[in-house]
């Protein structure tokens, strides 16, 4: 601050003031206080200066979080929160504090100014702003859904009641702490922390839905549905995220067990099929087993014809074994992992379990794969289920032989959701019966089926629509009778941004 005349009269200002001012240094001692702070307070200038502040104040909030530090640290103001402070008198009195960054000449932070107003010296206004606070807090309550709202650290800053019964713990234990360290499971904790802190600094942008597992108070993984915005202060800075979440556990394992049951019954399809293509060459092993034993008796092995009759025995175990792994694989109960993923390969891996019964069937098979496709983020085992589940229903349309044809493509400006994304696209066409107009819409509904009694019970569409969905994509059908049938599938590419 300057000598003489314009020193007298910023203090003559700072004096004027009917709120409360202080300044504070780097350290958190007290450099300043006006007169309406004394008032207030209780305490003269010369009691308090060059005193921390804390000790001079005395609120709670020192403790969980102190708006000085903050301020510090970020170069931004705190605005308007309310404490209740103790007075010379031991008196609480609530008050409604700002702190903003204290600068010098060359703009370096130097401290901090903060100007507070006691609030029942406005007992109207605070019984308004009381009372508004008290009715949002009761419609927070009970909202059937969690509602939380978490600072630029990833501390909790408001929670409903709907979010303490789900996660066991009290408000008071949960306001003020790590969102992260509190409620996510260690294996995503860092992830989760990092696009949090990108989102926070404006590097990332808003997902405004999305699911993870939280963690409940007695170590309980439940799996929540958010619904997410940005929360910003006055001059437009990020400030935290308020979110609302809805508890699926339930409706999740209800869906896993839905897709378990649903590969079941694929795999007892497959089952005959898979039995006849290994039978064949175990079959074609043994007949050459036969001849090597009787060359064996006679002496005669070392020839060109028993190595070539070797290789083809060799050639044919590889394949018995890749048929008998990739169904073992298909078969068993995994958790989803969503990870990049080549569609070609999923293509190539559900032919080799449904091939032998395609050809068995007198059906034609023709691959349009396109060897340029980008990957896409999928579970492989799920994808993998929802061809042979589409594969097999186009061989059940055929029963007089036919034609299958399977295409993929990348496919741009496809509508999903309410955004216009670049997709690989699935194409599985037959040459099959085709299907009513009066069914099409039908045809993803549960327990809908137009297969005869003891054929199907209506759930495997359902099943491939549902695991397309989780997948962020779209399946389409479009059919003729007597002509055929076309189901197209979309899948996001990785690197898509968001619209």
């Amino acid at each position: 601050m300057e000598d003489g005349p314009t020193k007298e009269f910023l203090v003559n200002i700072l004096e004027s003031m009917d709120g409360g001012v202080l300044t504070i240094d780097k350290k958190a001692r007290i450099t300043s206080f006006n007169h309406s702070a004394e008032e207030i307070t209780g305490f003269k200038r010369e009691e308090v200066l060059n005193k921390e502040c804390y000790h001079v104040l005395k609120n709670g909030l020192c403790e969980e979080r102190c708006p000085l530090k903050e301020t510090l640290e970020t170069g931004k103001p705190v605005y308007n929160y309310e404490i209740m402070i103790t007075n010379k008198q031991g008196k609480k009195i609530p008050v409604n504090i700002t702190t903003s960054p204290l600068r010098s000449s060359n703009n370096e932070i130097i401290g901090a100014v903060e100007n507070f107003r006691d609030l029942t010296k406005h007992e109207g206004l605070w019984g308004k702003l009381r009372q508004e606070r008290n009715r949002a807090q009761q419609y927070l309550n009970i909202a059937g859904v969690i509602i939380v709202a978490i600072n630029e650290k990833g501390e909790v800053t408001l929670i409903n009641r709907k979010g303490c019964d789900v996660l066991g713990y009290q408000e008071k234990e949960i306001i003020g702490n790590s969102w992260f360290d509190l409620c996510i499971p260690e294996r995503l904790k860092k992830e989760l922390k990092g696009v949090f802190k990108k989102l926070m600094e404006g590097k990332n942008e808003l997902v405004e839905y999305y699911e993870n597992p939280i963690l409940t108070r007695t170590g309980e993984e439940r799996i929540i549905e958010w619904h997410n915005t940005i929360l910003t202060d006055e001059k437009g800075y990020i400030v935290g995220s308020l979110s609302s979440g809805k508890d699926i556990t339930k409706r999740k394992q209800a869906e896993a067990e839905l897709i378990r049951a649903e590969k079941l019954a694929s795999l007892g399809q497959l089952a005959a099929s898979v039995a006849h293509e290994v039978n064949n060459p175990l079959a074609g092993i043994l007949v050459y087993l036969k001849l090597l034993h009787k060359k064996y008796k006679e002496k005669t092995l070392q020839t060109a014809e028993t190595e070539n009759q070797l290789l083809k025995m060799e050639k044919e175990l590889e394949r018995t074994t890749r048929i008998i792994r990739n169904l073992l694989d298909f078969s068993r109960q995994s958790e989803p992992n969503m990870r990049p993923v080549n569609l070609n390969k999923v293509v190539e891996a559900a032919l080799l379990l449904v091939g032998h019964q395609i050809s068995l069937e007198n059906i034609k098979l023709e691959k349009k794969l396109d060897t340029q496709i980008p990957l896409v983020l999928a579970d492989f085992d799920q994808i993998q289920q929802v061809l042979i589940n589409i594969i097999l229903n186009a061989n059940q349309a055929m029963p007089d032989g036919g034609s299958l044809t399977i295409t993929t493509s990348i496919a741009e400006g496809i509508h999903i959701g309410e955004s216009s994304k670049k997709t690989v696209r699935i194409d599985i066409k037959d040459t099959g019966v085709g299907i009513p107009q009066e069914n099409l819409s039908k045809l993803f509904t549960p327990f809908f089926t137009t297969k005869e009694k003891g054929k199907g019970v209506g759930l495997g569409l359902p099943v491939v629509h549902g695991i397309i969905e989780r997948h962020n994509g779209k399946i389409e059908v479009d059919s003729e009778l007597n002509v055929g049938t076309t189901f197209s599938i979309y899948l996001e590419l990785m690197d898509e941004k968001k619209d």
